[in-house]
Parts: C-alpha cells; sequence; structure tokens
C-alpha cells in the first residue's frame, strides 16, 4: 500500500505540474527581440513629438502674421477715422484702439487681402471700425510685416454715442476713399497747332450785261 501511494505521487497527473511543463516548453522571446520592439516603440514616439511641434508651430507663425496684419490695417483705419470730421464730431477725439482679442479678422490664403472689425473708443462715445484692405507690395512671404503695404479700400464706421435724454444713438459713416483723382492731362501738342479758319465763300459774280 505504501508502493501504491508513492507512485501514485510521482506521476504527473496534477493539473499544476502540467501547466508548468507547457508554460517551460514555450519558446520564450529573446533579448534582441525586446530591444527591437523597444527602439522601434521609441522612433514612433519621437516622429509624433516632431509632428506636433511642427503643427504648434505653424499655428503659432499663422497668428503672429494676423496680428502683425491687424496692428498695421486698424493704426490705418485709426488713422482715416481721425481725419473725418463727422466721426470726430460724433465720438471725439482721441479715438483709441479696443482690444485685439475682440476683433474679428480674415486674410485670404495667399495674403493679398484682408477684411477686419474691431471696436474703437473716444471721450464721447465708442463703435466698431470696418475695412477691408488689399496688399500691394511684393510678392515675399514677409512683405505682409510691412506697414505701408496694406491699401484700405473700404471703410465703415458704426458709432454709439449716448444722448442728452440717457439714450443711446447709433450712427453709420462710410468713410469714402481720399484718393486724389489724377491730374488733367495738358496736352501741348494740341495747342501748338494752328486753328485752321475756314475759307470765305466765294463772292457772286457780277451779272453780265
Amino acid at each position: 500500500m505504501m508502493a501504491a501511494r508513492r507512485f501514485s505521487a510521482a506521476t504527473p497527473s496534477s493539473p499544476l505540474l502540467l501547466r508548468r511543463r507547457l508554460l517551460s516548453s514555450q519558446p520564450q522571446p529573446t533579448a534582441a527581440a525586446a530591444e527591437a520592439d523597444a527602439g522601434a516603440g521609441e522612433w514612433v514616439r519621437r516622429a509624433g513629438a516632431l509632428s506636433l511641434l511642427g503643427l504648434t508651430g505653424a499655428v503659432a507663425a499663422s497668428a503672429v502674421s494676423d496680428l502683425s496684419v491687424f496692428l498695421s490695417c486698424s493704426s490705418q483705419a485709426i488713422e482715416k477715422a481721425s481725419q473725418n470730421q463727422q466721426i470726430v464730431n460724433a465720438i471725439g477725439a482721441p479715438i483709441v484702439r479696443g482690444p485685439w482679442y475682440s476683433a474679428s479678422i480674415a486674410v485670404n490664403h495667399a495674403r493679398h487681402s484682408v477684411s477686419c472689425t474691431f471696436p474703437v473708443s473716444a471721450p464721447q462715445g465708442n463703435g466698431l471700425l470696418k475695412f477691408k484692405a488689399v496688399r500691394s507690395g511684393d510678392e515675399s512671404w514677409f512683405s505682409f510685416l510691412q506697414p505701408n503695404d496694406w491699401e484700405i479700400l473700404l471703410m465703415d464706421a458704426i458709432l454709439d454715442v449716448p444722448t442728452d435724454d440717457g439714450k443711446h444713438q447709433t450712427i453709420r459713416v462710410t468713410i469714402p476713399d481720399n484718393t486724389a483723382p489724377p491730374p488733367a492731362i495738358d496736352c501741348k501738342a494740341c495747342k501748338s497747332q494752328p486753328t485752321l479758319t475756314p475759307p470765305p465763300p466765294p463772292s457772286p459774280s457780277p451779272p453780265q450785261k
């Protein structure tokens, strides 16, 4: 009986023993394969970080360029508004630009035109200036940073002026283009030509006798 118990204890009938043998018989990953997987994962993480950094830089550069365009064009718009007597009579002077985060700006893809609306304030009231400008400089990428390259074509002012009875009055002013008309052409060649005098009519012949 003792021999039978020893035999049954020595037989590999235990499930735990079978599981251990199966696990030990499976091939284990080598150290080289583990290092290769770790290296591939590191390259993927680096590529993702570089892509995110490039995208962030592009967005930041676009924001800086839009801010530069806004500051340049809004300064010209305030200058034109300060020269308009109707606006000065309504809200006073000086006219101060409002915060940039309250403005809306749209620049086309080629950066040749811009549309903008921004708030202004003055001693007697406040309002909004709306304008459309075009770039007249060269085609270089950084030419939009030059303030003199932008020319305002259309501009409107929506003014909010308080009245004597405590209410507010809205005034809309369209600022015309201040571009001087082209000078008249002085055609000296036309003046130097002699004036043609028509010949006198022929005198009637005397009657024949």
